[in-house]
């Protein structure tokens, strides 16, 4: 870093720099790996698309800016490489006016050069006058046009052009300095010089909130400040500022949002071959926006999530996709949709490269121990998630600690409408639950009607071993291999056997009988109490 400082540096050193610096970004070292993403956006700062990584060109700028910094604010006149300085290069002329020699140092040409960054991000702040000059200076609105004109002394003060016993201006002395009109300028917009006795002139580096120069700052100013792509700067502040996303989940939708993650369609589309199917269903293109959405195991887990996220509804283009979602999430729900993603794509790629099966069951149990996690990380500031899943307590029995857990009830009353509702848990976790009214006619018929969309639910989630449990005796014997009671009704009969025909979807599960004094504290009668069912 100190050699940034001494002059520019030629552009054949820098680009090396900066290839190792990509090399080690992106974990290629001396192989010539594909980079998913442009050096010129990885070095943006993060509210415009990049990651804020700084350039080799824009560390030798600031550098260089420090330096004018120091020449500029004169505090540090007593020094030596000041005084060295100003011997040499500044005898006859200010900082500001200052022509470029036939022969000089490579510091002092990048000083020169680095003026014209500096200038408009400068201003003086006028104290008792006597270290800001009048030539050349930024203390007023116009100083660049007057700057020009000055033909007096240019190290001569602010103080030096005022009256010391009236305060007022010596209209004289800056008529000859500045010239008529310039003066005249100035004492009509400074009727009175804007003198403060008891303070010091300070000068203003603009971008900075403390007025201080900052080269974290100057990076700042002398990098891209316009959005990388189509991607607006509120969405990419959501994906930064958003609490609770693990950083390892912001560097992934950094990528998606760039549409830089390794699947066969970007490979395809850099190397100008034909555009693959997809290696987990073989039907559609194989890019991001179907292996995170739109392919069948991807689409269930959209729908089962607690964010019951509608993919159809979607553009179909990944960046367009996100930035919707985005817009109509808001943090708590970011952040459960982000690890959504982050699951679906990990199991995706363990089907790819390891032939594990994606199962949508494993997917939202993983999704939802990122968010516990998570909630755990933030403390109670963090908001109510609604639908959040939570650690369920509305049972007096105990839940097992492995496979699925279904509990399901029905209401029914003559003359009223009925309503149906279950619950789904995974490793003790509320994952889904679901409540419905309609026609029914029956009590068992609610029941059993109930008990049709939980199977469903458990089959689209891939769940192997499922454990449901009722108070309805019927349904626990049916499902234990009891025939059905006869003289029900023709629908109740039908719905029997559309539900033993997808028990048999299952590889295990198993039904308990719960009597109803013991299901009052169970959560899905309390659902379709505060329904009104």
């Amino acid at each position: 870093m100190y050699s940034m400082g001494a002059g520019n540096i030629p552009d054949s050193i820098l680009q090396r720099v900066n290839a190792k610096m990509r090399a080690f970004f992106w974990n290629s070292g001396d192989s010539n790996k594909m980079r998913m993403v442009a050096w010129e956006k990885i070095t943006c700062p993060k509210q415009y698309g990049g990651l804020g990584l700084r350039d080799t060109k824009v560390l030798n700028q600031a550098a260089t800016l420090k330096v004018l910094w120091k020449l500029a604010s004169k505090d540090y006149e007593g020094t030596l490489w000041m005084q060295i300085l100003k011997a040499k290069y500044l005898a006859r002329s200010p900082l500001w006016l200052a022509t470029k020699p036939s022969s000089c140092t490579k510091l002092w040409a990048a000083v020169l050069q680095a003026r014209d960054v500096m200038k408009p991000h400068i201003t003086w702040i006028m104290g008792n006058g006597n270290k800001c000059s009048l030539i050349g200076e930024p203390w007023h609105e116009f100083w660049l046009q007057f700057q020009q004109q000055g033909r007096g002394n240019f190290n001569a003060g602010v103080s030096e052009y005022v009256h010391q016993q009236t305060g007022q201006w010596n209209t004289d002395k800056l008529v000859h300095s500045l010239g008529f009109h310039a003066a005249l300028y100035i004492a009509c917009v400074f009727q009175q010089p804007p003198l403060k006795p008891n303070l010091q002139d300070r000068l203003i580096f603009n971008p900075a909130s403390d007025g201080n120069f900052s080269f974290k700052e100057a990076c700042k100013l002398l990098q891209a400040t316009t959005p990388q792509g189509p991607v607006s700067v509120g969405t990419w502040g959501k994906v930064w500022r958003c609490r609770g996303i693990l950083p390892k989940i912001q560097m992934f939708l950094w990528k998606l949002l760039h549409d830089a993650i390794p699947v066969k369609a970007s490979f395809a589309r850099r190397m100008r071959t034909q555009l693959p199917p997809c290696a987990v269903c073989g039907l559609e293109v194989d890019d991001a926006m179907h292996a995170l959405f739109l392919c069948h195991k991807a689409r269930q887990c959209w729908l089962v999530s607690c964010l019951g996220l509608r993919v159809d509804a979607l553009p179909q283009e990944i960046i367009p996709a996100l930035g919707f979602i985005f817009e109509q999430l808001d943090s708590d729900q970011l952040m459960i949709c982000a690890n959504v993603m982050w699951s679906i794509w990990k199991a995706r790629c363990k089907e790819v490269y390891e032939g594990r099966k994606m199962m949508v069951g494993q997917i939202l149990r993983d999704a939802n121990s990122l968010n516990i996690l998570n909630i755990c990380a933030l403390g109670p500031g963090l908001t109510s998630l609604g639908r959040l899943p939570s650690v369920a307590t509305y049972h007096r029995y105990t839940i097992p600690d492995t496979g699925t857990i279904c509990k399901l009830d029905g209401s029914f009353k003559e003359g009223e409408r009925a309503g149906w509702a279950y619950t789904l848990f995974m490793d003790n976790v509320l994952i889904q639950y679901e409540v419905c009214a309609g026609d029914a006619t029956s009590p068992l018929h609610a029941e059993l009607l109930a008990l049709n969309l939980a199977i469903q639910a458990t089959i689209s989630l891939g769940c192997c071993d499922t454990t449901f449990y009722t108070d309805c005796e019927t349904i626990a014997k049916v499902l234990n291999g009891v025939l059905p009671p006869e003289g029900v009704d023709w629908r109740v009969y039908l719905l029997l056997m559309d539900i033993i025909s997808l028990m048999r979807q299952h590889s295990s599960y198993s039904c308990y009988y719960i009597l109803e004094t013991y299901w009052y504290r169970n959560m899905n009668w309390r659902t379709l109490q505060g329904e009104g069912i």
